[in-house]
């Protein structure tokens, strides 16, 4: 027979319980019965004491609200669940029966937080292995990124000895190759003319054909006309001498009709050579309204060919004023081709005597920046003191924007010779400006092969008045060219002329481009040359930039020759700057070789720096660790500042014997063939703490020396201890040194150690 649940019993709630913790203790036996357990059983199950669980459901003690949870789980796994309101009230009631036993809440309240705190320390060790795993990782790749950089730059220095030889060779061949361009750039003029003439060849052959087909058309129409009928070729003909404008388009429009085209533009060739130019420029306007353009277009070549400038000008001025560009550029084009250099120049004049200021200077532009040179010179000739200047400039431009290089140089070379000396000024200019900075830079250097080093100078100023972005392009173009000390010209005169923003500009963008070495170099002269009220606003630029002012102060210090170093230092402590200043200063102590430094130092000190000033060196001495001195002390020694090297030495000697020996050691390493000046100071240390500290303190850093095998100092130790404190230090220095030997006549040496034997 199946057994069921007994129900559970419990004891009434006691007397005297307060409100709170009664009413929570109340709800909370209604839900413990709801399990249909006894206390002793549901104790057992929660590993827990039955007294316990009696005095929660008594109301004695407020449970923790852990003990609550666990009730209404198991409610829920035996499919008898508690609704969410009914737990919400049930937290709320266990709450005032917290505050109602205040040791009970305040104890809640410590383990709430301490459950936090926990979750926050496991979230955060967490986090740290995180981090040091990432950190693991980003410095093994940084490791392997100097690696590969430093890999990067043998080769690259390979390979720049390698090819130096082969650009050597490269620039014999270059040369043969500009003297092959030379000649095949006069071969090209002379084509150019022979095709002008083999140009006009051909519309006169043209036109002669047009000339057969047409007297073969009317040979055709006269044999076809029936007798009576008048002949096509001589209505033509009449057409041609006595139409109106309205009538020749009709007709022409009549021959078009008739495919009989080449007839109609024999017509409207024929009429354009004989009629008056207004009559022809109404009648190319016409054809152009009535769609028959290409008539017009075809007769344009042979009207350049047989009117007058004078006409030629009329008819463009009629041509702009009816609106017919299209026809006026062509017209332009083929005077371009077809004229005379000096026809050339009396249309242009002519033109800008009409008023059409633009298409003379167009005219003048093409046929300069397209004409074979020979015949740019004569046209400029023919123009100059006309007070055509802002055409001829105009024109100018085109040729520095189209022409070669080497057609610039050969057409000023031939300006120089006409004496157009303003013309080419204005040529250079705009080449100048205009051009590319690789351009700019080839062309200074003709210039100065053809003997004109005025002009490339004057290239070089105009030039340098570009852009910052110019300006490093024509810094690359001129490395490339192994022009060095011309880049560093042109990076010195724009940090000279420029503001202060555009020479942080161009340090930092070189910079950026892996140009290091100039980058450095260029601070270096700013910090010279830029107006000590501009100092500030300089560095703090930088600062605001990759990768800070601090870094390339660093790099430049490296690098930058020991008077300039000086000076620099000099200048920013004059302004006030002195933590840039330390800057320069430590890494050219630190960073450089023992004679750079020293140089540095004598320099510094004859400026009257504070850095070799009795406080500052004090106060490195009393701050870092000796051995970080060492530079600094083997500099003094060697630039034989003895006073500056004495007020260091006498605060260096009061550290302790540990720190001393480390400092001999550093001067060890950095001796290398300093040998003399290491040995020296180190003499001079060993000479100072004689003098300087008692005779124990000597005992034992005599011991200390000997110990780190500095036999040399120790023995210079002994030997100006011995001088200056004489049998006092002997004595402790021997006692000292055998204090832990035995004595042959003691009672401990002959003392029997052996164990007897029983």
């Amino acid at each position: 027979m199946e057994r069921t649940a007994q129900p559970a019993r419990l004891s009434p709630l006691k007397e005297g319980i307060p409100p709170e913790k009664r009413v929570f203790a109340e709800d909370l036996r209604g839900v413990f019965l709801a399990l249909g357990v006894s206390v002793r059983r549901y104790a057992a199950r929660r590993h827990m004491d039955p007294s316990t669980v009696t005095r929660y459901l008594g109301g004695e003690r407020v449970p923790p609200w852990d003990f609550v949870a666990g009730v209404l789980a198991d409610l829920r796994e035996a499919d008898l669940p508690v609704t969410f309101e009914a737990e919400t009230g049930l937290r709320s009631l266990h709450g005032e029966a917290l505050k109602c036993h205040r040791s009970d809440s305040e104890k809640q309240t410590l383990q709430d937080r301490l459950a936090e705190a926990d979750e926050e320390t496991r979230r955060i060790r967490t986090r740290q292995r995180a981090l040091e795993e990432a950190l693991m990782d980003r410095t093994q790749r940084l490791a392997e990124a100097h690696g590969r950089c430093r890999q990067l730059q043998v080769d690259l220095e390979g390979q720049r000895l390698a090819r130096r030889s082969d650009l050597e060779l490269w620039q014999g061949e270059f040369d043969e190759l500009e003297d092959e361009c030379r000649d095949l750039e006069q071969q090209v003029g002379y084509l150019r003319e022979a095709l002008a003439v083999a140009r006009a060849e051909l519309i006169a052959a043209e036109e002669q054909c047009h000339h057969l087909e047409t007297q073969l058309e009317q040979a055709q129409d006269l044999e076809a006309q029936p007798v009576g009928r008048i002949s096509l070729m001589a209505l033509l003909e009449e057409t041609d001498r006595s139409a109106s404008v309205a009538e020749l388009i009709t007709v022409v429009a009549d021959l078009e009709s008739r495919t009989q085209r080449a007839m109609a533009s024999e017509l409207v060739a024929s009429v354009s050579r004989s009629r008056e130019v207004q009559e022809v420029a109404v009648l190319l306007a016409g054809l152009q309204s009535a769609g028959l353009h290409a008539h017009a277009e075809a007769a344009l070549p042979a009207l350049v060919m047989t009117r007058s400038v004078e006409e030629t000008c009329a008819l463009i001025v009629s041509l702009h004023h009816a609106g017919l560009e299209e026809h006026l550029v062509q017209l332009l084009r083929a005077s371009v081709q077809l004229h005379t250099s000096r026809d050339i120049a009396v249309l242009v004049r002519s033109l800008h005597a009409s008023g059409l200021w633009e298409q003379a200077a167009t005219l003048l532009g093409a046929a300069c920046a397209t004409r074979p040179l020979p015949d740019v010179v004569p046209m400029l000739t023919w123009l100059a003191g006309t007070g055509l200047d802002g055409t001829v400039v105009s024109a100018i431009d085109a040729v520095a924007v189209e022409r070669t290089v080497h057609d610039i140089v050969t057409l000023s070379c031939s300006l120089t010779e006409a004496g157009m000396h303003p013309v080419k000024s204005v040529l250079h200019t705009a080449a100048a400006t205009r051009r590319s900075a690789y351009d700019v830079a080839a062309l200074a250097e003709a210039l100065s092969r053809a003997g004109l080093h005025g002009d490339a100078e004057t290239v070089f100023s105009a030039t340098q008045n570009q852009t910052i972005e110019h300006l490093l392009a024509l810094v690359s173009a001129l490395q490339a060219m192994d022009k060095h000390h011309v880049a560093t010209a042109v990076i010195n005169h724009a940090i000279a002329s420029r503001p202060t923003a555009d020479t942080q500009v161009l340090i930092t963008d070189m910079h950026a481009m892996g140009r290091h070495q100039q980058a450095s170099e260029a601070l270096i002269t700013a910090l010279q040359s830029v107006p000590p009220a501009d100092l500030s606003q300089l560095l703090y630029g930088l600062d605001r930039t990759h990768p800070g002012a601090t870094v390339l102060l660093e790099r430049a210090a490296r690098t930058a020759g020991y008077k300039e170093a000086a000076a620099v230092v000099a200048g920013l402590e004059r302004n006030g700057l002195t933590e840039h200043a330390r800057t320069v200063f430590t890494c050219t102590v630190r960073g450089r070789p023992t004679g750079h430094a020293a140089w540095f130092l004598i320099h510094l000190n004859q400026a009257g720096s504070a850095f070799t000033g009795s406080p500052f060196l004090l106060a490195q001495a009393q701050s870092g660790p000796p051995a970080a001195m060492a530079p600094l002390v083997l500099a003094l020694g060697a630039a034989g500042l003895h006073a500056e090297l004495t007020c260091l030495l006498q605060a260096l000697v009061h550290r302790d014997a540990e720190e001393i020996v480390l400092l001999l050691k550093q001067l060890e390493r950095l001796g290398g063939a300093n040998g003399p000046e290491r040995e020296a100071v180190g003499n001079r240390i060993m000479t100072t703490t004689a003098a300087a500290r008692q005779v124990p303190f000597q005992v034992v850093l005599v011991l200390a020396l000997e110990a780190a095998g500095l036999s040399g100092n120790a023995a210079a130790l002994v030997s100006a201890a011995t001088a200056s404190k004489g049998r006092s230090f002997t004595d402790a220095l021997r006692k000292e040194r055998f204090k832990h030997h035995q004595r042959v006549l003691s009672r401990a040496f002959w003392r029997d150690t052996e164990p007897r034997v029983e």
